[in-house]
C-alpha cells in the first residue's frame, strides 16, 4: 500500500506528542516510518475529539475514561503496521493501550454497550481518515481496488480488536466484582513494605508502576450514613484524572479510609497539588495528599507523605484538604499530642482561651511573625489597618509578659499549633 508513504502530520502535530507506550511507537517508526507514526498520533487525537463531540451532540453515552486517545492511537498504529506487513486478521491482537482503556472502563462502571459504541465510532472515523488519504494519493484506475482492500482489512481487524477487548472486559469485570479489591490491597501493601512487585502486579493494579504516582488518603468527615458513597468517590477520582492530566487511577479501601492513586506517563508539574485541591469533591470527604513521585520509590514516598498529611487532617477536621507541603512540619510537631499541648500552654500562657479578642490577637501575632515582623505585610494579609496590627502585637507582648521578638521561632511554632489544633490550648 504505497499510499501509506504519503502520511505526514501537519506542522503543529499532535498536542503533547504521542500518547502510546514507547514500545509501540518505536515499532511503528521502524515499520512505517516516523512521519506516518506522527500522522497516526495526530489523527487519533482528532478522532477521539470528534467521537466525543458526536456522542455529546447525540446525547449517547460513550466510553469516556480519559485514556481513549492512548487506546485509539495504539489501535491505529497496530492497524497501519498490519496493513504495511499484510498481516492477516487472525494474527492481529488488540494493543495494550486499547486493552488498558477497556479495563479502566470496567473499574469506572462503563457498560459494555458504551464500550462497543466507542470502538465502532473510532473505527468509522479511522476508516474515513484513511479513505481520504487514498482518494488524494491513489490514481483513479486503482482507486476501487485500494478502497475494497482497505475496507476488507479494516473490517476484519476491528472484529479481531472487538473480540480481544470483549474478552478483556469480561475478565476484568469478573476480577473487579470478585477478589480484585483484596488482591490490590495485598499487592500495594507488599510494595509499600519494600518488596519487589510480582510479575502480575501491574495487571492486578491496572496501573503501570514504572511511571509517576500521586497518592492521597481520604476519610469520611462524618460517621453518619452517606448515600452513593462509592459512586461519589469514583466521580471524584475520574474528575481528578482530567484535572491532573493523569493516565488513570484506582481506589483501595483499607481500615476505614480510601486510598486514591493517580498514575502519570510524565512527571506532573509543580501546580499539580493546587489542581488537586481545586477538584470538587463531596463535602464529607477529607483529603490528605502526598507529593508526586517517580517509580516504586516515588510511590512509597508519596504514600508516606499522604499518611503524614492524614495525621494532621485527623486532628484538624475544619480543613477539607491537606497537602504534604502544608502538613509535613505540623505532622512532626503533633506526633506527640500531649507534649505539643504542654508546649503550647507554656509558650502562649496569657494568650490562651476561646475569647474572640484573644483569638484575633493570636492570629495577628502569627501573621506578624510569619511576615518577618512586618506590620504592613501582616495588615495586608489580614485586611487590617497597620495601627490595628501594632496595637494587637503590643497587646500580645503585654499578655505574654515578654517582647514578641524574643524567641520568635518558638512563639511562631506554638501559635501555628494553636491555630491548626485549637484543642491543644485546653488539653489536659
Amino acid at each position: 500500500m504505497n499510499w501509506m508513504d504519503s502520511l505526514r502530520p501537519t506542522a503543529s502535530g499532535a498536542a503533547g506528542g504521542p500518547a502510546s507506550d514507547p514500545e509501540i511507537i518505536a515499532s511503528a517508526e521502524a515499520e512505517i516510518g516516523a512521519p506516518a507514526t506522527a500522522w497516526a498520533a495526530e489523527a487519533a487525537a482528532d478522532i477521539v475529539r470528534l467521537v466525543a463531540e458526536d456522542f455529546s451532540l447525540a446525547g449517547t453515552p460513550g466510553m469516556m475514561t480519559g485514556t481513549e486517545r492512548e487506546g485509539c492511537e495504539a489501535s491505529l498504529l497496530t492497524t497501519l503496521i498490519g496493513l504495511h506487513r499484510g498481516t492477516p486478521a487472525a494474527d492481529i491482537v488488540a494493543p495494550r493501550g486499547a486493552q488498558d482503556n477497556v479495563r479502566l472502563s470496567v473499574r469506572q462502571g462503563v457498560p459494555i454497550g458504551s464500550v462497543l459504541r466507542t470502538v465502532w465510532a473510532c473505527h468509522t472515523r479511522v476508516q474515513d481518515a484513511l479513505l481520504a488519504v487514498i482518494e488524494r494519493e491513489v490514481p483513479a484506475d486503482r482507486m476501487v481496488a485500494e478502497v475494497r482492500g482497505l475496507n476488507a482489512a479494516l473490517f476484519s481487524y476491528v472484529n479481531s480488536y472487538v473480540s480481544d477487548l470483549m474478552r478483556g472486559y469480561e475478565d476484568e469485570l469478573s476480577l473487579w466484582h470478585g477478589r480484585l479489591p483484596a488482591e490490590r490491597l495485598r499487592v500495594l501493601t507488599a510494595i509499600l513494605d519494600g518488596e519487589e512487585p510480582a510479575e502480575d502486579a501491574e495487571r492486578v493494579l491496572g496501573l503501570r508502576l514504572g511511571g509517576h504516582h500521586l497518592i492521597a488518603v481520604a476519610r469520611p468527615a462524618t460517621s453518619g450514613h452517606i448515600p452513593d458513597r462509592d459512586a461519589a468517590r469514583q466521580r471524584f477520582g475520574t474528575d481528578a484524572v482530567q484535572a491532573l492530566g493523569a493516565t488513570g487511577f484506582l481506589t483501595i479501601e483499607h481500615q476505614g479510609t480510601t486510598l486514591f492513586w493517580w498514575a502519570f506517563n510524565t512527571r506532573p508539574g509543580p501546580s499539580v497539588m493546587s489542581a488537586l485541591r481545586e477538584v470538587p469533591h463531596p463535602g464529607w470527604i477529607q483529603l490528605a495528599a502526598g507529593r508526586p513521585g517517580s517509580g516504586l520509590a516515588g510511590l512509597r514516598e508519596s504514600h508516606f507523605e499522604a499518611q503524614q498529611a492524614a495525621r494532621v487532617a485527623r486532628l484538624a477536621p475544619r480543613q477539607q484538604f491537606w497537602g504534604y507541603d502544608d502538613a509535613g512540619m505540623l505532622a512532626l510537631l503533633i506526633a506527640d499530642p500531649q507534649g505539643a499541648a504542654r508546649f503550647v500552654q507554656v509558650q502562649l500562657a496569657g494568650l490562651l482561651g476561646p475569647d474572640q479578642k484573644l483569638t484575633d490577637i493570636r492570629d495577628t501575632l502569627r501573621h506578624f511573625l510569619l511576615a518577618g515582623s512586618s506590620r504592613i505585610a501582616a495588615a495586608q494579609a489580614l485586611h487590617l489597618a497597620t495601627n490595628t496590627v501594632a496595637y494587637r502585637v503590643k497587646r500580645a507582648s503585654d499578655l505574654l509578659g515578654r517582647p514578641v521578638n524574643e524567641n520568635q521561632v518558638v512563639t511562631l511554632v506554638a501559635l501555628q499549633l494553636a491555630h491548626t489544633f485549637p484543642q491543644l490550648m485546653d488539653a489536659a
